[in-house]
């Protein structure tokens, strides 16, 4: 009893000194780093570290929505029943870059930690203002990392006190690393004018009113409505769906706001505009505003309808030929 008693002393003087080195530069040995990348696909990375090691988590190119990091490590047996004799340390400022085949560094230290009587550990690294993980029982949450330019973070084992079984030196977590991301996506929009036009629109989504040129812009994930306006071409909506931390991407192919007719009618029907042979076509054409003629012709059988067209409209025109059964007893 008098040597555990012994220990937690030594242990609670340990993390006295540690904790008042907080923020100070100081240089130190690992006994190997292990390195870790996040793609910019945000997949989960694994990997595991010794008592005396260090963990490099390096970050994507684009981080934009990455809010913090996410640690679920694994711990051995032994160290849970010796718990918060393992010391963990969060570092800024680490020099050199981090890499496999380093152990000797330099950094400030900005937190210190242990492990506790857990067989699962999960640590919470925020990265940003917009790190939305609330503290509970069961995470831990490392604050005091703000150093926006760095890409990656950098953290160090240590066995913090003394008397511990000579097993704990010899102890392995498996860590899994993952990105903590931020509800957002980003939208890109190409807005495409009629050829040989060139008129003027503006964008709206969500009633908020955005440049033309402002795009890709970052949104909340979910639907998002999307409308482009005109008074040189016809009016454009569109519905839309974010993902979280992904590039959606909307093509609007503009439209002049001339009035436009679709006919549709059986193959053997002839058709006429304005008196004139209209081949059929599944696509809409442009007419003038004003009164136009449909008639269609089958064998001895006609048809007329009139169509009073006005600008920034569409008028489908379609014939039905059916047939109807009867029965007499």
């Amino acid at each position: 009893m008098k040597s555990i008693n012994n220990a937690k002393k030594y242990f609670s003087f340990s993390l006295f000194f540690l904790a008042a080195a907080l923020l100070s530069a100081e240089s130190f040995r690992v006994a190997k780093t292990a390195q870790v990348n996040i793609p910019q696909s945000y997949e989960a990375q694994t990997t595991n570290c010794g008592v005396f090691d260090g963990l490099a988590i390096y970050l994507p190119k684009d981080t934009t929505f990455i809010s913090g990091i996410e640690l679920n490590i694994k711990v051995p047996d032994t160290v849970a029943q010796w718990r918060d004799t393992i010391a963990y340390f969060l570092y800024d400022n680490v020099s050199p870059a981090p890499v496999a085949d380093k152990i000797d560094y330099s950094g400030n230290r900005l937190s210190v930690n242990t492990i506790p009587g857990k067989l699962n550990l999960t640590v919470y690294i925020p990265l940003t203002n917009k790190f939305n993980v609330k503290q509970s029982p069961y995470a831990t949450i490392i604050s005091g990392y703000s150093n926006k330019k760095a890409d990656f973070v950098f953290l160090r084992f240590i066995l913090a006190m003394k008397g511990a079984p000579e097993s704990l030196e010899h102890a392995v977590f498996d860590i899994s690393v993952k990105p903590v991301l931020t509800d957002e996506g980003y939208f890109d929009l190409a807005v495409k004018h009629p050829q040989g036009k060139n008129g003027t629109f503006e964008v709206y989504i969500d009633d908020n009113q955005f440049a033309p040129n402002q795009f890709p812009v970052i949104l909340k994930s979910g639907e998002h409505h999307l409308s482009v306006t005109s008074k040189d071409y016809r009016n454009e909506t569109r519905t839309f769906i974010v993902e979280q931390a992904k590039k959606t991407s909307q093509t609007v192919q503009l439209k002049g706001i001339e009035p436009l007719i679709k006919i549709i009618s059986p193959e053997n029907a002839r058709i006429l505009l304005d008196g004139a042979d209209f081949a059929h076509s599944k696509e809409a054409v442009i007419i003038t505003p004003g009164d136009h003629t449909v008639k269609f012709i089958i064998g001895d059988y006609e048809i007329t309808k009139t169509v009073k067209a006005v600008n920034g409209r569409t008028y489908t025109v379609n014939l039905n030929v059916d047939a109807t059964v009867s029965e007499d007893e």
